[in-house]
């Protein structure tokens, strides 16, 4: 009996989230961006999985599912594209208010500085081309979203898989280590490590 009042309420979030999976999936296709739909119906039941097994049927679960969804749309984006709608960063900062005696407003306040402050130093004394603006935008949100442990913590692991991967990348493919590189799909990444936090 205990283990169907657990699959029960698991199965229903997978099914859910695999069909709104589907849903992004054919707008995204729609709008012409290059992804492999398997993928995302091999990712999204791992997080839900992961993110039920530590939080349960809970409000922090599904903010966690909706993370995701935001989180892998953006990445495919800016993969495609190189960048990432406006409505995506917005919906972070929204969910950010769904939740926010969770994390408290001021580890929210802390973190979206956190982020904010070492991007906007970087991008005003060293006039790099590699972070665009939605890179700045989506990331402080998120950062918002996760609070200070989770959004400054879950940025920096971001940032490290970003610079261990384009390095080899690079070498392997004999390409210069200056050239400008998809950074959301990185830091979506850290900041789902960074949720568990």
């Amino acid at each position: 009996m205990e283990f169907i009042s657990f699959a029960i309420p698991f199965a229903a979030l997978v099914f859910l989230t695999v069909i709104v999976g589907g849903l992004m999936n054919y707008y995204m296709d729609q709008r012409g961006l290059a992804f492999n739909p398997y993928l995302t119906y091999l990712l999204l039941p791992a997080i839900v999985g992961a993110l039920y097994f530590v939080g349960g049927f809970s409000m922090w679960t599904v903010k966690g599912i909706v993370l995701a969804l935001i989180l892998l749309r953006a990445s495919v984006q800016d993969l495609s594209e190189r960048k990432a709608d406006e409505f995506l960063w917005v919906m972070l900062l929204i969910l950010a208010l769904v939740n926010y005696k969770e994390v408290g407003v001021t580890s929210m306040l802390f973190g979206a500085l956190g982020v904010f402050l070492p991007q906007f130093i970087v991008v005003m004394f060293f006039k790099t081309k590699g972070q665009g603006g939605a890179d700045f935008k989506f990331s402080t949100a998120a950062a918002l979203c996760l609070g200070f442990y989770g959004g400054v913590i879950g940025y920096m692991i971001g940032l490290v898989f970003a610079i261990v991967f384009q390095t080899i990348y690079n070498k392997v493919k004999k390409q210069s280590n200056k050239e400008a590189f998809p950074l959301l799909p990185f830091l979506s990444t850290g900041l789902m490590i960074g949720y568990f936090i």
